[in-house]
C-alpha cells in the first residue's frame, strides 16, 4: 500500500511526500510517487521511488530525484532539495533525519538526487542554506543571529562551532562536553580559535584558553603555553600550540602523539593536528607524528616547498606552488581535481572532504558529496573550516553553514 502526505514546512516549503507500504507478507512492495513544489524564487519536481535489491535492511532506500529551478538573481542565493522524516523532539522544534540535494546558487537548473535509509516516512522540501533548515534547529548548523556580522574567524567541531567576532569567541551546537561553555578568559581578546572533536582552544594575548573535555588532560595548558604563543590546534584528545618555532603538545600520549620530535621543536612556522595526529610545518618540509603508518608516511613532493598544511583524521594535505598534496587512507579525497591543482591559496580538511580556497572560491571533494560540495562558497570566501558532518565559510564577516545534523 503507499500513501501521499502533506504538512506544514518549519523552514523552507514541503513539497510532497512518499511512504512506502508493505505487502502481507510483509516485505515491501516498489513503488513510485511523483513530487513538486516552489517557493518563492526556486521551484523543484521529480518523482520518489523505492529500492529494494533484495540485500539487507540498511541497504534498501527510497530514493528522490528530479529538478531544481532557482530563478533567484542573487548569485549568492543558494537552494536545495531536502529529503527524509520529520521528527518531534519537544520541546524544540521538529528535527528533519535523511540527505539533501546539491545546492543550486543563482539562477540555473540542477539535476538533484537523495535517498534516505527505507522504513521511514520520507518527505522533501525546498530549503534556502539561510534557513538553516537542513536536518535539525538548534544544532551545529544553525548559526546564531550574532555570527551573522562581523565574524572574522570560524572553526567546525563534529557536532558543534565556533566563530571569532571582534575577540569573542561565539559557540553553538552540542554541549555534551562542555564545548560550547565558553569560558570568561574567551568572551575578549582572542585572535585565533580551534574547535576539537570534544574540546576547544582559544588564543589570547599569546596564552592559550581551553575549555570541553579534560579526559586526557588536553585543556589543561602547561605553563609554557601561557605566553607566546602564535598558534594552536585541536586533535581528538591532544592540544598544540606553535611558539617561537617549537612545537608544544600536551594531552592524551598513546603512540607518542604528544611526544613532540626533535625536529619540531625550532624552525616551525605552522601547526594542524586531527584524531591522533599531529603535523607541524619547517622550512617547507612536512614534519608529521601519528597513531596511523598511513599518515606518517609523508610524499616526497611534500618534503619542499611547503606554504601551508592541513589534517583530517584520516588524510592529511600539503599546499605546494598552488597545487595540493593529499595522502594517507584510500577514498575519493586521494584524487585531487584539476581546480586544485594550480592556483591554490589555502586548504582544509574534515573526515570525508578535501578543500582548497581558490580565487576566494571554495573547491570541495571526497567521499560525501553533499557534505564535500560548497553550496554558499563559490565567491567571496575568506575563511572556511571543515567538520565531521557540517562546514563554515566565512563571507563578509557572516558564517554561512552546510550539511547534517551529526546525532
Amino acid at each position: 500500500m503507499r500513501k501521499i502526505l502533506a504538512a506544514a514546512a518549519a523552514a523552507g516549503t514541503l513539497l510532497m511526500a512518499g511512504a512506502g507500504g508493505a505487502s502481507a507478507a510483509g516485505a515491501e512492495e516498489p513503488w513510485s510517487e511523483p513530487w513538486s513544489g516552489s517557493i518563492t524564487g526556486a521551484s523543484a519536481k521529480g518523482v520518489f521511488t523505492s529500492e529494494n535489491d533484495g540485500g539487507s535492511d540498511q541497504d534498501k532506500r527510497y530514493r528522490l530525484t528530479g529538478t531544481l529551478t532557482v530563478t533567484d538573481k542573487n548569485p549568492e542565493a543558494c537552494y536545495y532539495v531536502q529529503a527524509g522524516s520529520e521528527w518531534i523532539g519537544k520541546p524544540r522544534p521538529p528535527k528533519w533525519w535523511g540527505s539533501s540535494s546539491a545546492r543550486q546558487c543563482g539562477p540555473g537548473t540542477i539535476d538533484v538526487t537523495s535517498s534516505v535509509q527505507a522504513g521511514w516516512t520520507i518527505t522533501a522540501r525546498i530549503v534556502r542554506d539561510t534557513d538553516n533548515a537542513d536536518f535539525a534547529a538548534f544544532t551545529q548548523i544553525t548559526v546564531p543571529a550574532e555570527a551573522r556580522t562581523g565574524v572574522s574567524a570560524v572553526s567546525a567541531g563534529p557536532k558543534y562551532s565556533l566563530a571569532l567576532k571582534n575577540g569573542r569567541t561565539l559557540a553553538w551546537g552540542e554541549n555534551e562536553y562542555g564545548q560550547t561553555s565558553v569560558p570568561a578568559a574567551a568572551t575578549s581578546g582572542v585572535t585565533a580559535i580551534s574547535a576539537g572533536p570534544r574540546h576547544a582552544l582559544a588564543l589570547k594575548n599569546g596564552g592559550v584558553v581551553a575549555w570541553g573535555d579534560n579526559a586526557f588532560k588536553q585543556t589543561v595548558v602547561p605553563a609554557d603555553a601561557k605566553s607566546g604563543v602564535t598558534a594552536i590546534a585541536t586533535g581528538w584528545s591532544h592540544s598544540l600550540a606553535l611558539k617561537n618555532g617549537k612545537v608544544i603538545a600536551w594531552g592524551e600520549n598513546n603512540n607518542g602523539k604528544v611526544t613532540v620530535p626533535a625536529e619540531a621543536t625550532s624552525g616551525v612556522s605552522a601547526v594542524a593536528a586531527a584524531s591522533g595526529t599531529s603535523m607541524a610545518l619547517k622550512n617547507g618540509k612536512v614534519v608529521v607524528w601519528s597513531d596511523e603508518e598511513a599518515l606518517r608516511d609523508v610524499p616526497a613532493e611534500a618534503t619542499s616547498g611547503v606554504s601551508a598544511i592541513a589534517a583530517g583524521p584520516g588524510h592529511l594535505l600539503a599546499l605546494k606552488n598552488g597545487k595540493v598534496i593529499v595522502w594517507g587512507y584510500g577514498g575519493d579525497h586521494l584524487n585531487v581535481p584539476a581546480a586544485a591543482q594550480s592556483g591554490v591559496t589555502a586548504i582544509h580538511a574534515s573526515d570525508s572532504c578535501s578543500f582548497a580556497l581558490k580565487k576566494d572560491a571554495v573547491t570541495g571533494w571526497g567521499t560525501k558529496q553533499d557534505l564535500c560540495d560548497a553550496p554558499a562558497a563559490r565567491s567571496g570566501v575568506s575563511d572556511m573550516s571543515a567538520g565531521e558532518e557540517h562546514n563554515l565559510v566565512l563571507k563578509d564577516g557572516k558564517v554561512y553553514d552546510w550539511g547534517h545534523l551529526f546525532a
